[in-house]
């Protein structure tokens, strides 16, 4: 593969000497992304005002990027298996059905981890990206002639959104430093790396002025609203340009700096649209589809018009999920909670740590929790929280968070002003996570008996100052027989309602994963998703005919990083789609007795704190550059079409 690249690199047939003349490509005035046919393609609007699907492959490509005599398309895509860099001539071609032929495209970067995120540099000779190669996001520069990339940043946090200024001195990007993310500029040499926003200023999507005298990019104000700011030449900030009441990103000038292109989800999709650079009128909407429109780009070889996209065939019907099945997601970033009504689900999961909020005894730090459910509330969600974690003062000393309370007590008294304060605005809470496992037990053999305990007491705290809120127990790992680190989930059940647990909750919480496998497939040994079913023989058994709640299932993706126990059971991008659909629907049509399913997870993909290798990272339906994955697209086909009654 690496001779016949060199061989189209040698042929140099990307090499456009200046002159040449403009066929088609001057003709293609933007470009664009979108999951309209169900994984995503590329789009461009023709001079004509005809909408032409570019690319056509069941992988995913995103993120378009032109070349600075808009001859060329750099992109993101996933056809490779993984996440490369690619390359569309688009010179002379006219686009037809099937996508662009073999010719046409070149797989630019070539490794086992992910790259995205491409910009050009002004002389149209270099690729700047970001790539996780280094195991975390970081900087890379690629000569289009080079088979080779450059590393430019090296840290353990988060860069991403590279940008190269006019002039080609500088790149600019967003930088996680300490958790918030702020922007920065190097030089192409990989020196003189420094911020560029004010201190306490958030920033990320960094966009050059043509005249290299500004950049813009998106920030938050003190209520948390996104949008769009301008740094000036002198580095000073005013005030915003747009704000937005949800999420903005992806922004790009045109050519003669008169217009901002941005994607956001302002009218309950994600669109692209058009600002006056100035800030002098409102944005124009530039697309309108139930699909993620995302990443416009405009060709600098044809003057810009704001007009709107034509409307273009939606995507195939999805097939209904039967019965009244509750949709939530487990998700790590707040700013991501619109996602959860972009999907079209009610339900989203937060997590609430009592060591954090709770450290010394009657001292309560709540600004997690509060956020959480004012992130959640703020977009009409149905908030379940997950209660863990034991403060120092409350566990024998040298024990891990995970060990549970000495004092019951204490966690009662804890729980009583947790239900208090969010009564009427918490609909749920699960109390402890996995309590099979040792290490979510203290590292310690799981005692069925000694959880009972503590969800008995959990149960009548919070039912004496909240008798609406749901009660849910820990959600139970998939153990089968049990082993030295696990107890079996059957057997654990089992202990936990001979301990008399009947009666102190409300729904079973359990987390069926399916080790790899499709969700009508069945594990000898229960390893597999339908162990629900014998979950709920159990509970029969004891006369109990409480519901089951799904807090968390998913399918991990393939990884060529070192995923520990969950490399063996690693699932391509189209497989996790389809078999997270199929339970979806499994569930909801054929076992009644199942209430709620939270898909683990949205966005942990997203979360700075994680690096490349972290397993929960490939559980995501979001990819590290916050566009969706197959997941993603096939489950919101899914959910919307039940919100809208099928």
């Amino acid at each position: 593969m690496l001779v016949a690249i060199l061989a189209v690199i040698a042929a140099g047939w990307w090499l456009w000497p200046a002159g040449r003349p403009l066929r088609r490509a001057d003709r293609l005035r933007l470009a664009f992304a979108s999951d309209r046919a169900n994984s995503g393609d590329l789009f461009a609007l023709d001079s004509a005002g005809r909408l032409v699907n570019l690319t056509r492959h069941p992988a995913a490509d995103w993120e378009p990027a032109w070349r600075p005599d808009g001859q060329i398309l750099a992109f993101t895509s996933h056809r490779s298996g993984n996440s490369d860099i690619w390359l569309l001539d688009l010179a002379g071609w006219s686009p037809g059905e099937d996508g662009p032929p073999p010719e046409r495209l070149v797989n630019l970067t070539h490794h086992p981890a992910w790259d995205y995120s491409p910009a050009w540099s002004p002389d149209g000779q270099s690729i700047v990206f970001v790539s996780e190669r280094d195991g975390d996001p970081e900087i890379f520069i690629q000569n289009i002639n080079e088979p080779d990339a450059v590393q430019l940043t090296f840290n353990r946090e988060t860069d991403q959104f590279p940008t190269w200024s006019p002039d080609g001195r500088y790149i600019a990007f967003a930088a996680v430093r300490g958790g918030a993310a702020e922007i920065y500029r190097i030089r192409p040499d990989g020196t003189g790396e420094e911020r560029l926003t004010p201190p306490g200023r958030q920033g990320s999507y960094p966009a050059w002025s043509p005249d290299g005298q500004r950049l813009a990019f998106v920030s938050w104000d003190e209520e948390h609203r996104a949008g769009i700011y301008v740094l000036a030449a002198d580095r000073s900030v005013g005030e915003p340009r747009f704000t937005a009441s949800a999420w903005l990103g992806n922004l790009h000038w045109s050519a003669d700096g008169s217009w901002l292109t941005f994607t956001g989800w302002q009218d309950g999709s994600h669109e692209v649209y058009a600002l006056p650079a100035d800030g002098t009128g409102p944005p124009v909407r530039l697309s309108a589809h139930p699909a993620w429109d995302d990443g416009l780009v405009l060709n600098p070889a044809y003057p810009f018009q704001p007009d709107p996209l034509p409307p273009a065939a939606p995507a195939p019907p999805a097939s209904p999920a039967a019965g009244g099945l509750a949709a939530g997601v487990n998700l790590a970033d707040l700013s991501s909670a619109y996602l959860v009504n972009d999907l079209g689900a009610g339900w989203a999961k937060g997590y609430v740590n009592w060591a954090t909020v709770e450290p010394e005894p009657g001292q309560f730090r709540w600004i997690d929790p509060d956020n959480v459910v004012k992130a959640f509330g703020d977009r009409g969600l149905h908030i379940l929280l997950r209660v863990h974690g034991t403060p120092a003062w409350a566990r024998p000393e040298g024990t891990p968070l995970s060990f549970p309370p000495t004092d019951p007590d204490a966690f009662a008294r804890f729980l009583t002003r947790l239900a208090a304060r969010y009564r009427g605005r918490v609909a749920a809470y699960e109390i402890w996570n996995e309590p099979n496992l040792n290490y979510e037990w203290g590292n310690q053999r799981p005692d069925p008996a000694a959880y009972a305990g503590l969800l008995k007491t959990a149960y009548t705290a919070i039912k004496q100052v909240d008798p609406q809120a749901v009660v849910v127990s820990g959600g139970l790992a998939t153990t089968g027989g049990g082993s030295d680190t696990a107890y079996g989930d059957l057997d654990f059940l089992h202990g936990m309602y001979q301990a008399g647990v009947r009666g102190y909750f409300d729904a079973l919480g359990s987390h069926p994963y399916a080790y790899g496998l499709p969700p009508d497939t069945s594990h000898p040994d229960g390893l597999s998703f339908d162990r629900v079913l014998a979950q709920r023989q159990v509970m029969l058994a004891y006369g109990d005919d409480s519901p089951i709640w799904i807090t968390e299932v998913g399918w991990v993706l393939q990884s060529h990083w070192d995923l520990g126990e969950h490399a063996a059971i690693g699932v391509s991008e189209a497989q996790q789609a389809e078999y997270l659909v199929r339970a979806y629907q499994k569930a909801g049509s054929e076992w009644p007795f199942v209430q709620a399913f939270f898909i683990f997870n949205l966005d942990f993909s997203l979360a700075p704190w994680y690096l490349s290798a972290e397993p929960m990272r490939w559980y995501a339906i979001l990819n590290p550059n916050r566009t969706p994955r197959p997941a993603y697209t096939s489950l919101r086909q899914i959910l919307h079409h039940n919100e809208q009654g099928n």
